[in-house]
């Protein structure tokens, strides 16, 4: 290798670790993860419990929380093919009576 081939294999004199900057970016992904958990509501229900769903379109349906994503809560329906959810805005979503 000549002089200047190898001259751009020198990596850049690095800054120490630690101090201010990694500090700082650490407390920005805190700030960030803070803000979009405010952005987003808050479901109260848990998987595997087993929820009514209110449909404007099809009505009421009782099943089990399956996943949830919030705003939407998906629901295994019994009698539906297996591996099929109703997803439910979590607000029209309430604990059976």
């Amino acid at each position: 290798m000549g002089v200047h081939a190898a001259s751009h294999l020198q990596s850049a004199p690095h800054e120490p670790r630690g101090g201010a900057a990694p500090a700082a970016a650490r407390g920005q992904r805190r700030l960030r993860a803070v803000i979009s958990r405010l952005g987003t509501p808050r479901v109260r229900f848990r998987v595997g419990q087993v929820v009514v769903g209110d449909d404007p379109f099809n009505g009421r349906r009782e099943g089990r929380v399956t996943v949830i994503r919030p705003p939407y809560v998906g629901v295994r329906v019994p009698g539906t093919p297996a591996g099929t959810l109703v997803f439910f805005d979590h607000r029209t979503v309430r604990l059976p009576d």
